[in-house]
């Protein structure tokens, strides 16, 4: 205890010998508090700013899409199923397994426009003509002796969100068909006309 390896025991009477057991209890406990305390303003930090870049990122004409980000819809296209995750990433799964089951095919990165010129499907689905929303998802894994995968995805409106089609234009280059309301929206934004011809379109069928 002199050597200050042990507590002194608690007294009534105050003493010059150092710490009493509850003294040492007191400050582990305020220690305890503090650490926990600079803990919670870290992570509070952390969120702080994390919402603070989230309000800085494009979400579309009037943030309609940031109500899908991360939300994911596929398609079942025989030996592979795609999977779209708004905003976020694109897989393609293959249905046989193994090493390469899962092929990451890219990140979001930005939004575009495109102008198509094709027709609307007996079945209604589409892009139609006119001037689309599309986003492009760059980076994704590397193909054997070709680029690293990537995916233009075209939108066009529909009552639901839906993978309509799925094809390679070029060695790991993809185009995906996509039909969502998000892009329904009459808000005066570039491609709003070409998107209600769209479904124009799709009434006459």
């Amino acid at each position: 205890m002199a050597n200050g390896i042990l507590a002194h025991r608690p007294s009534s009477s105050s003493s010059d010998d150092g710490p009493s057991i509850l003294d040492n209890k007191a400050v582990i406990e305020a220690t305890t508090r503090l650490n926990s305390a600079r803990n919670d303003a870290t992570s509070q930090q952390r969120t702080k700013t994390e919402k603070e870049e989230d309000l800085t990122k494009d979400y579309g004409t009037d943030d309609i899409f940031r109500s899908l980000k991360d939300k994911c819809i596929e398609l079942d296209s025989g030996e592979y199923t795609y999977e779209l995750c708004w905003l976020s990433r694109i897989s393609q799964k293959s249905k046989k397994g193994g090493a390469h089951a899962n092929n990451h095919m890219g990140n979001f990165v930005r939004f575009d426009a495109v102008v198509v010129d094709e027709e609307v499907r007996a079945d209604g689905t589409g892009l139609g003509k006119g001037e689309r929303v599309a986003l492009r998802y760059e980076n994704g894994a590397s193909c054997w002796n070709g680029p690293n995968r990537s995916v233009l995805v075209v939108l066009a409106c529909a009552e639901e969100e839906k993978v309509w089609k799925v094809q390679e234009e070029e060695k790991c280059v993809y185009r995906m068909e996509v039909g969502t309301p998000a892009v329904c929206q009459a808000a005066g934004s570039a491609g709003t006309e070409a998107h209600q011809g769209n479904e124009v379109g799709r009434d006459e069928l």
